[in-house]
């Protein structure tokens, strides 16, 4: 079984890919830490937002290892909640925690910026935890406060792209470094052009959506605080065979958001709403995670709108035997933590972790009311138990399991080639 914060990618706030955002960046510098092999870190820093965070604009803490000869040995490591530390007007204080590598020479730190906002960093930190003691590791110029910005280094910076020392805003001192991206020009990616995307008033909120391809209609409905770009890995190889209808949830994405609580019911009513207005009277679905759960649902209330469904990691309410354990600590701890820092209940960070935690609340039983044909899909060290995969796909009449082998939650985007074909091969 996985460890909670590699199936906590569930949860992410923002989702770090160069299909989904047009411009993303990393700002960092190298230390060695060859002694302190196999042991943890946790890296800090102060953040500012000039603008507000949204799922396009948004800093992270990242870290990477590196071997003897300078070849990176693993995935990078990010905060999986940027708006978990988010304080609006405010200073933002960061933290990432990992383990360093067994081989790893060197460690790079620093941040990921997204999107065309503005930000001050200052004041960064990194620590060992090495037995009983934690051991401070001295960064050089981690408060911006020398005459260069070196030796932080840039990768990926768009051409508009300015950094600089700046005396404007400090965490102390008397500098911190200003990352000003206004005048970086978005790409047009899926879920972020505005050739192609499109509004429409749903329930008292306007739904962003868009659309490609030609043939039967498949809607795609994306997981918890995420949006349609979600599914980058899938858009292209689906919308060669079908009309892919890309849509972002309520609060999510682009779509706006109103005061209303947050339900599967809701959601499964917009998609209703959603599907009327744009007259489509029976289609394809694919749901992941938050989005299966919104599937279900539609499926249950108006089983004359689904032709056939695909959901992956789909619940069909939260406790021990559907959810492991780890996971809900994890949520709750994030909950505490937003709390403290002064996050709103009405932030819709807050709002769809609470929503993690209270929703769904489906009767098995009710789940024959669905007619569609259903793929009901899991990874084998997905957030919930097989078990619970397996109760689905027994309560839907007409439906298949298929759980994918080493796979976790994020199986769209870790196995694509392996997911597409699966989703394919049933809707055909």
């Amino acid at each position: 079984m996985l460890k909670a914060g590699l199936k906590l990618f569930l949860f992410f706030t923002f989702m770090i890919s160069s299909k989904i955002f047009g411009q993303y960046f990393q700002v960092f510098q190298t230390a060695e830490i060859e002694k302190y092999q196999g042991k943890n870190f946790i890296l800090e820093s102060k953040i500012f937002y000039k603008n507000e965070i949204n799922n396009n604009s948004w800093v992270v803490l990242t870290a990477n290892f590196f071997d003897e000869k300078g070849k990176v040995m693993k995935n990078t490591i990010n905060n999986d909640d940027a708006g978990k530390y988010y304080k609006k007007g405010e200073w933002s204080s960061y933290q990432l925690e990992g383990k360093i590598d067994k081989k790893a020479k060197h460690i790079s730190i620093g941040i990921t910026v997204a999107g065309p906002g503005s930000y001050y960093t200052d004041d960064f930190k990194l620590f060992i935890k090495d037995g009983n003691s934690t051991v401070e590791i001295p960064l050089k110029n981690a408060g911006f406060e020398e005459s260069l910005i070196a030796p932080w280094q840039s990768y990926g910076a768009d051409k508009n792209t300015k950094m600089s020392l700046s005396s404007e805003k400090m965490f102390s001192g008397k500098q911190s470094l200003l990352i000003d991206n206004s005048k970086v020009e978005t790409k047009p990616t899926f879920g972020n052009d505005k050739e192609v995307g499109k509004f429409i008033d749903v329930n008292g909120v306007k739904l962003y959506y868009e659309v490609y391809g030609k043939g039967d209609p498949l809607l795609l409905i994306h997981g918890n605080n995420s949006s349609m770009a979600s599914f980058d890995n899938q858009i292209d190889v689906l919308s060669k065979k079908y009309m892919v209808i890309g849509l972002d949830s309520r609060g999510q994405g682009m779509s706006t958001s109103d005061d209303k609580k947050l339900t599967y019911e809701l959601m499964a009513d917009d998609v209703n709403v959603f599907l009327d207005k744009m007259n489509l009277k029976n289609v394809n679905i694919l749901g992941w995670s938050d989005g299966g759960n919104t599937a279900v649902i539609l499926g249950m209330e108006h089983p004359e709108k689904v032709k056939k469904m695909a959901i992956m990691g789909t619940v069909l309410y939260n406790n021990e035997t559907s959810v492991f354990p780890e996971i809900n600590k994890i949520l709750n701890e994030q909950v505490k933590e937003m709390k403290k820092n002064g996050v709103s209940e009405n932030d819709m960070n807050y709002r769809l972790k609470i929503l993690l935690l209270t929703e769904p609340n489906i009767n098995p039983d009710s789940l024959q009311k669905i007619k569609a044909p259903t793929l009901v899909m899991a990874g084998e060290h997905d957030v919930m138990p097989e078990k619970h995969t397996q109760l689905i796909a027994d309560k839907i009449p007409n439906s298949k399991m298929l759980i994918f082998k080493g796979g976790d939650h994020e199986a769209p985007a870790k196995i694509p080639e392996k997911f597409n074909k699966a989703v394919l091969d049933f809707f055909e």
